[in-house]
This record gives structure tokens, sequence and C-alpha cells, in this order.
């Protein structure tokens, strides 16, 4: 019996850490209409040393894109293109509070955009991705229970 416990115990270890291996969808996608003149502002809220990543895609009836823009929170600009139709971008906060991702189509005065926005907010702790520290803390607290589970056993 006491072979059978273990077995058990190691086989929910290896199932809880597996499912946790799975990786979890963060990306936020989004689709917008942003008339002639006008503009589009997303805010993120960041923390000192969190990354943006993602992309964008601009249909159009025009040739002309978009102007896209990133400003922290003491209204710098961070990040910047012109009449874009499609980019890749990454920040890095470098302070924490709320970043503004701008879409802005001055460029046109007759011809609306739609924008095609998919990007990924990956928030660290103690140097880490959210998600991996929080995979070693699962863990340790798995291989803890394991050995006071073994400990408990009678022999």
């Amino acid at each position: 019996m006491h072979v059978q416990k273990s077995t058990y115990a190691l086989l929910a270890l290896v199932a809880t850490i597996s499912s946790l291996l799975i990786p979890i969808a963060m990306a936020i996608e989004a689709n917008f209409v942003i008339p002639p003149q006008k503009e589009q502002i997303i805010t993120l809220n960041l923390q000192e040393t969190d990354s943006v990543s993602g992309s964008f895609s601009v249909i159009s009836n025009d040739e002309t894109g978009v102007n896209f823009y990133i400003i922290d929170p003491r209204n710098q600009t961070v990040l910047r293109y012109d009449n874009v139709g499609q980019r890749k971008f990454l920040i890095i906060a470098n302070i924490t509070g709320n970043y503004q991702m701008h879409f802005d189509n001055s460029i046109s005065s007759s011809s609306q955009k739609t924008v095609a926005l998919n990007y990924d907010k990956v928030h660290y702790i103690m140097g880490m991705p959210q998600e991996q520290f929080l995979l070693v803390i699962v863990a340790v607290g798995c291989l803890i229970g394991i050995l006071i589970f073994a400990l408990l056993l009678p022999r």
C-alpha cells in the first residue's frame, strides 16, 4: 500500500506540473475603426519592467496608414511610427503607471481606417515572467506536499 500511495502522489504532481506547462493565452486582440481626423487611444497600466509586444495592421480605402505612438506616464513619447499600415512593436516600461497607445488617423481627411491589433502584456516578478514565477511556486508547493506525505506514511 505504501508504494501505491506514493505512486498516486507522484502522478498527481506530474499531472499538476504538466497542466501548468500548457501556455496560457494572454494575448489581447482588438479591432476598431478610426474616423478621418480622429484617433483611438488604448491605455495600459504597466509596472516598471513590464513588457508589451504586439503588432497591428491597418485596412484603408486610401494608401495611407496611421501614426502610431506610445506615451509613458510622464507624457513622453517612448515609441513612434508615422504613416504605417503594418508594424510590430515592443516596449519595456521604465516607470510604473498608465501608458497610452495612440492610433492617429489625422493623415486622412476622408478615409476611415480599420485597425486589427494584437498584443501581449508580460508582468515580471523577481525578474521572471509571472507565469514562470507561479509555476515555480506551485512546483515547490507540490514537492513540499509530497515530502510531508512521505514522512507521514505509516512504516
